[in-house]
């Protein structure tokens, strides 16, 4: 059993579609060949969720379980990334594609990995381009019930996070930098009276941006910054290595950036020597909530009456 408790989760304690993700592939290499029931009811039951989250249920009874529900997202967008396949319609088995990424990932496989498939981004091209310009995303939003609609709402920011990280990734490495400085000045890190700069190319000795978090510079954070693939790690090695530098400038507070993420051995060698860390995931989450390198495109608006205005 796994304690649902640990994993990526809603407000409400119930476990995000992305959860399942390693979930279901553990469950693809324990067995040959699985039923699309079969399989999100066994990824479901590993976590040994409560009984108010196991049987909650969607308003409408024709949509059903809502664990259940995000299982099924979670195993369609690993069939799409070629993880799964179909050798007959409404079965599952696991891939060699699948199996190197269980061995690589195991349970913290992530959507952004996922998503970062050639055949992911292929199948995103394809409905990209046969996608209407004509549709109206509001009658398809009046068609869903509230708990729908949230879960169709964090899949688009999901999205959305998806398409943030492929721009890091293409972005000039100076101006990745300053938007980097940007998010952290939004986050409040300058405090009211300081300042920020990015650090000369030629000579920033490990460090890519200070902030000032006063007006004469007495307290400092110090910043360095990888774009670097999802496959790609930040190790305990490059943590020592910017934390000797930050010492060099006489201070022991740092906050370092990747667009991937950081190894075991990097997080507690991190907590040790008072760096921050901010993967992939947890950078693009900041950056749609304090509205760096975003923007909003719609906003919809649910009423109710106010009862005020109706008093006898």
């Amino acid at each position: 059993m796994i304690d649902y408790t640990t994993l990526k989760h809603s407000s409400d304690g119930m476990p995000t579609w992305d959860a399942y993700l390693g979930i279901l592939l553990k469950l693809a290499m324990n067995k040959q060949l699985w039923t699309a029931d079969a399989i999100k009811t066994a990824a479901v039951d590993e976590l040994n969720l409560p009984d108010e989250l196991r049987n909650r249920e969607y308003n409408s009874k024709s949509t059903g379980n809502v664990a259940k529900n995000r299982a099924g997202f979670a195993l369609s967008d690993l069939k799409i990334a070629g993880y799964l396949r179909s050798p007959r319609r409404g079965e599952y088995e696991i891939t060699k594609l699948g199996k190197d990424a269980w061995k690589k990932y195991g349970l913290n496989l992530s959507r952004t990995v996922v998503h970062d498939e050639p055949l992911y981004k292929q199948h995103q091209a394809k409905l990209a381009k046969i996608k209407s310009d004509n549709s109206d995303t509001s009658e398809t939003l009046a068609s869903f019930n509230e708990d729908l609609i949230q879960d169709w709402f964090n899949q688009k920011v999901d999205e959305l996070k998806d398409q943030l990280l492929a721009k890091l990734a293409q972005m000039n490495p100076y101006a990745f930098e300053e938007l980097m400085v940007e998010l952290l000045n939004k986050m409040g890190y300058k405090g009211p009276n300081g300042q920020s700069i990015v650090t000369q190319k030629s000579n920033d000795n490990g460090i890519d941006g200070v902030i000032y978090q006063d007006a004469l510079g007495l307290q400092k954070v110090y910043l360095q910054v990888k774009r670097y693939a999802p496959s790609n790690p930040v190790g305990r090695p490059e943590i020592a290595s910017f934390s000797g530098a930050v010492k060099l400038k006489h201070t022991d507070r740092g906050v370092f950036i990747t667009t991937s993420s950081f190894t075991t051995g990097a997080e507690e060698a991190a907590q040790n020597l008072n760096i921050t860390t901010i993967d992939g995931e947890m950078l693009t989450n900041l950056m749609v909530q304090y509205g760096v390198g975003v923007e909003v495109e719609k906003t919809y608006h649910i009423y109710r009456i106010n009862k005020d205005n109706f008093v006898d």
